[in-house]
């Protein structure tokens, strides 16, 4: 995996669809004041993300696709925080290491079609056998999160940017999706 890469590809595919990842972000955001509405809000923001790793044109309203999976997207969210949450009981390190190891899991939910069980597993694969890159994506998105949350409404810039990382990275890895390249600032 080259991170560099992914991380120009990514820009190129947030800055191509700026308009519907922001506007979907603040959806996101807003949406999740109400708590049944994260999991398939952050499904759909994912979602937007691999329609723009395709190349296809993002629409805001794409972000409201998790409610189509409202309960595979629930499956996946709760399984995955009451493992962090054990790891995080067991001396913390556990719980470091499979949150980072867990990161390919939401866009194995959408580009793969999996259950939320599934695609933990899988991310837990994928990440063992990619450690290396998987951790310096890792500390990458944790260093972008912490300034974007450090400067007031940035977070519609960083959320779909990391969203994009995570599900073009895994895209990558499994090589399942059509993988974008940067050519001259576009994406093809």
């Amino acid at each position: 995996m080259q991170i560099e890469t992914i991380m120009t590809d990514s820009w190129n595919i947030f800055k191509n669809n700026i308009v519907a990842f922001i506007i979907g972000t603040l959806i996101v955001v807003i949406g999740s004041i109400f708590i049944i509405t994260i999991a398939p809000l952050v499904y759909g923001l994912t979602y937007m993300a691999v329609r723009g790793m395709k190349g296809e044109t993002v629409e805001i309203n794409d972000v409201f696709e998790g409610f189509n999976n409202f309960v595979r997207s629930w499956v996946f969210v709760i399984a995955a925080v009451i493992l962090i949450t054990i790891g995080y009981i067991f001396l913390i390190i556990p719980g470091i290491i499979l949150t980072i190891l867990m990161i390919y899991a939401l866009p194995l939910l959408v580009l793969r079609d999996y259950g939320g069980i599934d695609a933990i597993k899988e991310s837990i694969n994928i990440g063992k056998e990619n450690f290396t890159d998987t951790l310096i994506l890792f500390v990458i998105i944790v260093v972008l999160n912490a300034i974007g949350g450090s400067i007031p409404f940035a977070f519609v810039l960083i959320l779909p940017y990391t969203t994009i990382c995570y599900t073009l990275a895994t895209s990558n890895l499994i090589k399942e999706a059509p993988i974008a390249t940067t050519i001259a600032g576009e994406i093809e």
